[in-house]
């Protein structure tokens, strides 16, 4: 490669917005109780909003592919844009058809709709051979943002004094780089999507081989110290691409190639370092866990409880957003000790919380989606398919991750992917599309509804952030604008709040001296996470109202997690003498689930 450049290059403005709709939240440190990484989040989803108002903005510069025949290419049932949509309208529904309570659902629901634009948009404009208005900012959002997050990584596992939690996210694993997400998964998934990014630009603009070497390489080992398995997958993955695509050119694929002996060698130069200095790699961890038979953690457990409650609730799952309480709820004697409040593997999340056969409709319509965009992969036209190879390579690993975790729960793991797959989907050469080198690539200007819609987001996320002010200053009352208001005062603000009233909600049942007095107020809670606190406090609640039998069978899954911080509630168990017995030392009930919603457990107790 030489140092010959494309002849375009991405507006300022669209490379502008992507930094701050894609790199700037997961660089991101500050934080606020109660939700550590809204912040990253809220800039996602406003960051993404601003771009889409400026891409259909008059006079702005505009992403192409918003014609009359490229609309009607990509509503045609053979699109596998189309199929992606309404894959994404499906959850959608799913969000409203749930018992939890729907403004809980609000902020995932509204996720979903910005998803699908951004998705159909990203589509238009790839069928339209227009890459630099939205894929290639993308791309240098996602590259900037690996960079720096390998810096914080060093920071965080080499001098943690440096960590600040404004500029980098404190450590919270000795010897493990977390980034600012706080996640080393989640960091490793960033640095997977920032050589795919390295790749793509540097095939695209002709850059010098030494320097995609450098920058793959300080990726790579910005992987080795998070010391994720998963990081690991996605390594071989990389390499895995390097081996079987023919279409990059040769001495590409050699690096890509390099980059696996490179990261055993960085583990293992991580080690020696351990071992001469006496500080913690947490790599060495990781090895002994999975060579005992640890390889997942406690997620076989987690699993092994999923697997369960479909077989009991197979057709139409317990709700979008029910699952931690259905699952805290049902009797579980193997129960991971950890309060979960997701699956861990989005295909049985799906099907547990919203039934089989929408969990195979959706999962097929992905499926089906992208096996009709794999002519892209093949096409004629070599830049197009360098785009869809880069593509499927980057919805690869963030598919493989979301069989361990959750990366798309989170805002900005969401969105770039909706992009990405938007990519994919209008790349494919079946789609109809001329090849990318006969399309134009100014475009035409996208009709009103773009910035109609992204409009609507700032205003929403505007609206969003002042709801999580007043939770906010609940937690941290240093938060709060002007003189400090009581904490009863706060409570009750906070409580109003539609969005993240749940929060409020959470202190004013566990402080309560009496939480029998303010059962009503358990719903939003219950459906947003249990904990100790909670589940004490709930089942207190009850039993001061008569209803033994419900009280006695929180109690008794609430004694399932083995939680330390539950010592003193069923201390009294441990005295045989003492009568009359305490209702959380009583047989459990083993109630279905379903009797402990709120406004049953609240009506049986009347």
């Amino acid at each position: 490669m030489n140092s010959l450049r494309s002849p375009t290059t991405p507006h300022p403005a669209h490379l502008g917005l992507a930094l701050i709709a894609v790199a700037l939240p997961m660089l991101l440190a500050t934080s606020t109780s109660p939700v550590s990484t809204f912040f990253n989040q809220w800039l996602a989803a406003w960051g993404m909003g601003t771009w889409l108002l400026l891409a259909g903005s008059p006079g702005a510069t505009p992403v192409a592919g918003f014609t009359r025949s490229g609309l009607a290419r990509l509503g045609q049932p053979q699109r596998a844009a189309m199929w992606m949509l309404l894959g994404l309208g499906l959850l959608s529904l799913a969000q409203v058809l749930t018992p939890a309570p729907l403004g809980q659902r609000l902020v995932p629901l509204a996720c979903l709709l910005l998803a699908a634009v951004l998705l159909a948009t990203s589509a238009l404009a790839a069928q339209a051979g227009d890459d630099r208005s939205l894929v290639e900012p993308l791309m240098w959002a996602l590259l900037v943002a690996g960079g720096l997050s390998v810096l914080v990584g060093l920071v965080q596992v080499f001098v943690p004094r440096l960590a600040d939690g404004l500029l980098i996210a404190w450590p919270t694993t000795p010897g493990r780089a977390i980034g600012n997400m706080r996640q080393p998964n989640q960091l490793s998934t960033l640095l997977m999507w920032a050589c795919a990014a390295a790749i793509w630009l540097a095939v695209r603009r002709r850059w010098p081989l030494v320097l995609l070497g450098t920058l793959l390489a300080a990726l790579v080992f910005g992987v080795v110290l998070t010391a994720s398995r998963t990081g690991t997958v996605g390594v071989l993955l990389l390499a895995l691409w390097g081996a079987i695509d023919r279409r990059l050119p040769g001495r590409v694929r050699l690096l890509m190639l390099a980059m696996l002996p490179l990261y055993a060698l960085g583990w293992w130069g991580l080690e020696l370092w351990s071992a001469h200095t006496g500080d913690t790699f947490y790599g060495d961890d990781q090895i002994r866990k999975t060579l005992h038979g640890d390889a997942s953690s406690s997620r076989g457990k987690i699993w092994s409880n999923t697997l369960a409650m479909i077989a009991a609730h197979p057709w139409f799952g317990v709700g979008a957003g029910a699952f931690n309480f259905v699952w805290s709820m049902t009797p579980f004697p193997d129960r991971p000790v950890a309060f979960f409040d997701h699956s861990h593997n989005l295909p049985m999340q799906l099907a547990v919380e919203s039934g089989l056969p929408l969990a195979v409709a959706v999962l097929g319509c992905a499926g089906w989606a992208l096996w009709k965009g794999r002519r892209g992969l093949v096409c004629a036209d070599l830049p197009a398919a360098r785009g869809a190879r880069t593509a499927l390579f980057m919805l690869v690993v963030v598919s493989v991750h979301s069989l361990l975790e959750y990366p798309l729960w989170y805002v900005y793991f969401l969105l770039p992917t909706a992009l990405l797959a938007g990519w994919y989907a209008g790349l494919a050469a079946g789609d109809g599309a001329a090849p990318a080198s006969e399309r134009p690539v100014a475009g035409h200007r996208a009709p009103p509804v773009l910035a109609a819609v992204g409009l609507a987001v700032i205003v929403g996320s505007l609206w969003a952030l002042y709801q999580y002010w007043t939770v906010t200053v609940v937690f941290e009352p240093q938060m709060e604008w002007g003189a400090r208001t009581s904490l009863e005062h706060r409570i009750s603000r906070a409580q109003r709040s539609v969005l993240f009233g749940q929060h409020a909600d959470y202190a004013r049942v566990t402080m309560a001296e009496h939480p029998e007095q303010v059962i009503d107020q358990f719903e939003r809670p219950l459906f947003h996470l249990l904990d100790t606190r909670l589940m004490t406090a709930y089942a207190r609640a009850l039993a001061a109202r008569g209803d033994l039998e419900r009280a006695r069978h929180v109690a008794a899954r609430l004694r399932e997690f083995r939680n330390p911080a539950a010592r003193a509630f069923f201390e009294p168990c441990d005295d045989p003498a003492l009568e009359p017995r305490p209702f959380q030392c009583g047989p459990d009930p083993a109630l279905p689930a379903a009797a402990l919603w709120p406004a049953a457990a609240a009506a049986g107790s009347r």
